[in-house]
């Protein structure tokens, strides 16, 4: 055990440095649509939940005045990252001289966040909402003013990033690469399958899908959620880490937000059951994207918690191709 955590340790620096690498010469990425649109889903998710998080320790009770500060400095960072994937799409198209379109579309947007709560575009028929909630269970635990225009520009400006640069530039000699590029290579796939694979990879995947054993979706389900949750030692897929999710909102929904469970002891089992289950998954997800396990203890490291959830959500899984000596990544 204790080899295990010394290897683990070790792996868990080297990919830190791999991580400092990454975000230095971010100038070199670029970003596809799909993992455009999945990334700064992601990140807006892990924002949010990072805020929710910063407003409830130890049940301390806050003016507004704080409330406004985190909700506006998270959101200000929110930007600054879609400016920053933006950029990787412009380079996708090999545009980075128009960067300072994307610049004067950012400072807009920081603009209107922070003076546009006097600018109205609701009519009598439509109206977006000027209030954002922070809700726990049927609780409004905080609400903060928002303006008006600042979510709709901010949507435009994702499906600008999105849609509108590839119609603009995208032409017949462009490569469609899926995935996540870093100095040419594709470094992960979020979404669909990789086009860019070697003979040898094709290969390896085609004996890895053969040495599976072929279970009924309903059976494969079961196996997901019951049996591997139960044990530490083993993968996860990301498909697999989903299906443990929804049965984890089912149970936490029906069992402990709506109803309460008598007596105690059987509370207090669930709960256990519960938190030990949803820990082994995550090991079980970061051993199956080469990963190391100490990762765990970041989910409660401020902004550094977003790159966990993309390991756990969106990273696919690691594959060693004996041909080449490598390691690949493939959504399995």
């Amino acid at each position: 055990m204790s080899t295990f955590i010394q290897s683990e340790f070790i792996k868990f620096k080297i990919e830190v440095k791999e991580l400092i690498q990454y975000v230095s010469k971010f100038k070199t990425l670029t970003m596809n649509i799909q993992t455009y649109l999945s990334v700064n889903i992601l990140v807006l998710l892990g924002i949010e939940a990072n805020m929710f998080m910063f407003s409830i320790p130890f049940e301390k009770a806050y003016n507004q005045e704080y409330y406004n500060m985190l909700f506006y400095v998270g959101h200000t960072l929110y930007i600054l990252f879609v400016f920053i994937t933006n950029y990787m799409r412009l380079n996708y198209y090999k545009k980075g001289c128009v960067n300072w379109l994307n610049a004067i579309i950012m400072i807009f947007l920081i603009m209107v966040l922070f003076l546009g709560n006097s600018i109205t575009i609701s009519s009598s028929n439509f109206r977006f909402s000027r209030t954002a909630e922070y809700i726990l269970g049927n609780q409004v635990l905080w609400s903060v003013d928002v303006p008006e225009l600042f979510f709709p520009s901010l949507m435009v400006l994702i499906l600008f990033g999105a849609f509108g640069i590839d119609k603009l530039w995208s032409n017949h000699k462009t490569i469609k690469t899926n995935g996540i590029v870093f100095d040419n290579k594709v470094i992960d796939v979020w979404w669909g399958n990789r086009n860019d694979l070697t003979a040898g990879q094709i290969k390896t995947l085609k004996l890895y899908y053969s040495s599976q054993d072929n279970y009924p979706f309903w059976i494969d389900i079961y196996k997901s959620i019951l049996i591997d949750s139960l044990w530490f030692y083993g993968r996860s897929t990301v498909r697999q880490w989903h299906m443990f999710n929804i049965f984890l909102a089912f149970i936490m929904y029906n069992f402990v937000i709506t109803y309460t469970i008598e007596p105690s002891i059987l509370r207090y089992t669930l709960y256990i059951y519960l938190t030990y289950t949803a820990i082994t998954m995550i090991c079980r997800r970061l051993i199956d994207t080469n990963s190391s396990v100490f990762w765990l203890l970041c989910l409660f490291v401020p902004v550094v918690n977003i790159y966990v959830l993309y390991l756990l959500y969106n990273k696919t899984s690691a594959v060693y191709d004996q041909e080449s000596n490598s390691i690949f990544y493939y959504p399995l």
